[in-house]
């Protein structure tokens, strides 16, 4: 666990293709493929809604931000009303819970939720705005992720965000039960997918921005499990061992990104290689990324004085329709 120096690309430049493409030239990073992409056609209606946004109204993010976040997911994964297209339709994005970060918490300011009817115990947990998280690290493990589905389908706990919603709607749970177990029995696809935003309308992100690593240069032999324990589930991490092999993971980052810009991260696909029972992604029959281990860094090339970061992550739950038979 010792800290590792790694070589940081510039993920706005592109990845370099397969040795079978023409020498030299580049592909966008993906999140079907890679496990992150960034997304940047905001319409100026949904830009004008973000920037008048206070995202540490809870209330607020829960309900207008949220939708916006479930829209950018369908168009990522190719979701169209109008027809279904060559791709398995989804059948529901739900955003469900959702992080606000800075390196000078001060300056954001305290995280308002309506707590005025809440318990002892809900009040001890409010959220708070948090620290960029700066170990190397993905969200979900092989037990966790299903795990976490299976919550969706339950009551919500204390401390879930949605919980005020979904109590003032008389609704058991967000997801529905009968989906999420045929999700769980493999009959659909399921994935998490964290919506990343800077939150700062007046500055790009320079200080400790948030970097990825390709999907498909993951083994899961350099993973380790990490256990979470919240006041009523335990959630589980993986952490991660540097490579024995130097390079072998290849991390990337988008310099300078702006409010108008949003960094997607698979945290976890049930199609992907390493959930299936393999020990890396991108390997031949295994070409959809599982997850992208992430971490915040520090930038050397972060000038003195700049300002600090203030980002928001969404998180969001994709069910796909049922596979045919």
């Amino acid at each position: 666990w010792a800290p590792t120096v790694v070589r940081m690309n510039n993920a706005r430049l592109g990845v370099v293709r397969d040795t079978n493409d023409t020498p030299g030239t580049t592909k966008e990073l993906t999140l079907d493929e890679n496990g992150f992409e960034l997304h940047s056609n905001l319409s100026d209606e949904d830009f004008s809604a973000i920037i008048k946004l206070d995202f540490c109204n809870q209330e607020e993010v829960v309900d207008t931000y949220y939708d916006l976040c479930q829209k950018i997911v369908e168009v990522s994964f190719g979701f169209q009303p109008s027809h279904s297209g060559d791709k398995q339709k989804i059948a529901c994005v739900c955003a469900f819970d959702h992080n606000v970060r800075s390196t000078d918490r001060a300056s954001v300011g305290q995280i308002k939720s309506n707590a005025s009817n809440a318990s002892p115990d809900e009040a001890a947990g409010a959220p708070q705005v948090q620290n960029p998280a700066g170990l190397v690290h993905a969200d979900y493990t092989r037990d966790s992720a299903p795990r976490r589905l299976l919550d969706l389908s339950k009551p919500p706990k204390l401390n879930d965000v949605l919980r005020p919603k979904l109590l003032a709607q008389d609704r058991v749970s967000l997801l529905d039960p009968i989906i999420v177990q045929e999700a769980l029995d493999g009959k659909r696809r399921f994935a998490f997918v964290n919506v990343w935003r800077n939150i700062d309308a007046d500055n790009p992100v320079m200080d400790t921005p948030l970097a990825c690593v390709d999907a498909r240069t993951s083994h899961l032999n350099n993973l380790r499990v990490f256990k979470i324990h919240y006041v009523d589930r335990v959630g589980e991490n993986y952490f991660v061992c540097p490579s024995k092999e130097i390079g072998a993971q290849k991390w990337y980052y988008y310099p300078m990104m702006t409010m108008n810009e949003s960094l997607l991260l698979k945290q976890w696909d049930s199609k992907g290689g390493i959930a299936g029972g393999v020990g890396s992604d991108g390997v031949e029959g295994h070409e959809t990324s599982t997850f992208t281990i992430h971490s915040a860094f520090l930038n050397p090339s972060c000038p003195e004085g700049a300002p600090p970061r203030k980002s928001i992550e969404v998180r969001c739950v994709v069910i796909w329709e049922k596979e045919e038979q």
